[in-house]
């Protein structure tokens, strides 16, 4: 009897002991986050603050509509209103990538594109008119909306918001 009891006893233990071993060899490592994810992430949060006090200030009477015209484009005539709903976009996609959601890259994309297709207006101007201080900020804003894409579509970028998160 007390050997049945010793052989069930160290039968557990092995078999506990393979489970452990099994677990701790078998656990998928922790998602790590691309440094690149939380630098745009991070400008997303600032461009929100931003448009917010830049809205702020348009309904206060102290600045004018244009003062936000390179974040939002042509559409800053629409009011402060647009300045807000913008803000609002871009810390839900600044919370979004941090959190890692599937959807977060391929939004990030689409906003990178129109940020692209709001500087194209602007530095064909600049070119028309030569106004180089123009063509450089409008051109800056297309090279980091290029940028941008081009990072989003990176492998490990891809494979980060490819993970299921389960909860």
């Amino acid at each position: 009897m007390l050997d049945g009891r010793r052989l069930l006893a160290s039968k557990a233990a092995l078999d506990y002991r393979a489970e452990v071993t099994n677990s701790i060899l078998d656990e998928p490592q922790p998602r790590t986050r691309p440094a690149g994810v939380r630098v745009i992430a991070i400008i997303c949060f600032a461009l929100a603050a931003y448009l917010i006090v830049n809205a702020a200030l348009i309904i206060a009477g102290v600045v004018s509509l244009a003062s936000g015209a390179y974040i939002v484009g042509e559409f800053s005539t629409m009011g402060p209103i647009l300045y807000f709903l913008v803000a609002i976009v871009l810390f839900g996609l600044g919370f979004a990538l941090l959190k890692g959601w599937s959807l977060a890259r391929r939004l990030a994309i689409i906003a990178a594109a129109l940020l692209l297709a709001t500087a194209v207006i602007p530095v064909s101007a600049a070119v028309i008119y030569g106004n180089i201080p123009a063509m450089i900020i409008h051109g800056a804003k297309i090279i980091a909306a290029i940028i941008a894409v081009r990072y989003m579509l990176l492998p490990d970028v891809v494979d980060y918001f490819s993970v299921r998160i389960s909860r």
